[in-house]
This record gives C-alpha cells, sequence and structure tokens, in this order.
C-alpha cells in the first residue's frame, strides 16, 4: 500500500509541471494568434506600467494622505471623540462603534483605500470588537469617491434640470447598502470569531501609539513636533499599503484587460496598453 502511495505520488509530481506548462503554452499561443507574439508582450508590459503609474501610484497617494491624517486625528484624541458621540447612531444602524464613523468620512471625501490607511492604527483598531473590524471593508467602501461623484453629478444638467434628486437618492442608497452588507458580514465574522476579543489590545496607552509623543509627560515634545511625528508614521504605513496592493492590481488586472478589451480603434493591435482579445464581455 505504502509502495503505491509513492507510486501515486511519484506520477503527480511528474504530471503537475506538464499539465501547468502545457497550459501556459496553450494560453500564450491562444493570446497570440490574434495579437502576434511581440504586440501580446508589448500590450503585456505596457498594460502593467499603465496600471502601476495610473492606478497603484494614485492608491498610494491617496493612502498616504489619509494614513497622516488618521494618525493626527488619532494623536489629539478627535477618534475618541467620535466613537464616544455618534456610538448611538452607529451601532442601531451598522453595530459597529462611533469611530467607525471617521471610515465612512474618509472614504466619502477620498476613496476607497482610505479606510486600509485608517485600519492601519491600532489608535484606531482598539474601539472595534474582532468581528466588528473585518466589517470595516465593507461599510469603508460603501462611501467609496462619494464627495467627487456626488459633485460631478450636480454639475451635470440633463434638458436644463439639475440631478440633486439623483445624487440624493444616490448616497441614500449606499446608506442602505453600507448597512445591509455591514450586518451581513458581521453576522458571518461574529460566528467565526465571537463577540469578546478586542481587535487591538483596549488598555494600551496612548504614548505606545506614537512613542515619540511621551503624551502626558512634562517634558513632552512641542506641538510641531507632535503634528510631524504623527503625521510621518501615518504616512509610512499609507506607502506600505500601497506596495502591498502592487502586485496584485499588476497581475489581475493586466490578465482581466487582456480577456476582455479589444484590439485598438481602428481594429488592429500595436502593443499599446489595455489591448486584448475580448474573451468576455
Amino acid at each position: 500500500m505504502d509502495e503505491q502511495t509513492q507510486a501515486g505520488g511519484k506520477k503527480r509530481s511528474w504530471l503537475t509541471p506538464f499539465i501547468f506548462l502545457i497550459a501556459a503554452v496553450g494560453g500564450l499561443i491562444g493570446f497570440s494568434i490574434p495579437m502576434g507574439i511581440a504586440n501580446l508582450l508589448r500590450t503585456i508590459m505596457n498594460t502593467a506600467y499603465a496600471l502601476l503609474i495610473d492606478t497603484c501610484f494614485y492608491i498610494m497617494a491617496i493612502a498616504v494622505i489619509m494614513g497622516a491624517l488618521d494618525a493626527l486625528l488619532t494623536e489629539f484624541g478627535v477618534v475618541d471623540l467620535l466613537n464616544k458621540l455618534l456610538n448611538p447612531l452607529m451601532k442601531p444602524l451598522f453595530g459597529m462603534p462611533g469611530a467607525a464613523a471617521l471610515g465612512v468620512v474618509s472614504t466619502y471625501l477620498s476613496d476607497n483605500p482610505a479606510i486600509l490607511s485608517l485600519a492601519e492604527e491600532r489608535g484606531f483598531r482598539k474601539y472595534f470588537k474582532k468581528y466588528q473590524f473585518y466589517a470595516l471593508t465593507n461599510l469603508g467602501t460603501s462611501f467609496g469617491m462619494g464627495i467627487i461623484v456626488s459633485t460631478f453629478m450636480l454639475g451635470l444638467t440633463i434638458e436644463d434640470k439639475h440631478l440633486v434628486a439623483a445624487v440624493l437618492i444616490g448616497n441614500l442608497g449606499a446608506v442602505i447598502g453600507a448597512v445591509v452588507s455591514t450586518r451581513l458580514m458581521i453576522r458571518q465574522t461574529r460566528k467565526l470569531f465571537g463577540e469578546d476579543e478586542y481587535a487591538e489590545d483596549i488598555h494600551v496607552e496612548p504614548e505606545e501609539y506614537f512613542p515619540q509623543a511621551n503624551l502626558g509627560k512634562k517634558k513632552g515634545p512641542s506641538l510641531g513636533m507632535r503634528v510631524l511625528t504623527a503625521s510621518l508614521s501615518g504616512g509610512k504605513s499609507g506607502v506600505e499599503i500601497g506596495l502591498s496592493i502592487i502586485p496584485g492590481v499588476l497581475v489581475v488586472c493586466t490578465l482581466v484587460m487582456l480577456i476582455t478589451k479589444g484590439p485598438s480603434a481602428d481594429g488592429t493591435y500595436t502593443g499599446a496598453a489595455y489591448e486584448g482579445v475580448a474573451l468576455l464581455p
């Protein structure tokens, strides 16, 4: 029996690379027939480069700015104040602590990646149970680019009519969608993590979030130093977030572009970014 198992394992170890090579070569040939091998390779490189410059660095810039802002809000007690004031609103609606409102505001004013920068702050995480913390993804991304889209739509007119009503309905839909998706996520995460464990140690003292600040000590740093230290610390977390998303965006999105996009406008392949074979609509 052991010999048969070993023989089967050896067969699979030889079979797996052959299957992979056949699939990889077949995929390469399938893309190369309509596009040409040279155009295919140029398109892959150009698409990855365009995604890096236009998408990843954009997300990183947002994450850095919002990370610095979130760190300042934590450093100077704004998050604690919001948690106390808005807990009666956020708890019944979303099942989240009041501090979660900061995630709504930051993503609404910027874009979805802002919630990642916020979640990196230990002073923010301490208000959340573990099952609530993972639902921040649903809560924050429901409002991403809200102010940008709303402002753009308010500037449009259709038959001399403004779109104020449509913008209000859209924002209301975002709120309803956020409530539903966050509650559904919480139902699942509560089963996984229970209701007792916190996402961060609630007994950590404030100076442990930013050791350079030495809050509460007589010979603490100046106001300017606290601002600089907190903002740079938060901005650094934004850089780390931006770097961590680059592989996924470049690999996955390049493949998606290849199977959803077609040739250039004149119907020919030039090796430019965002060309593909349009296997999927």
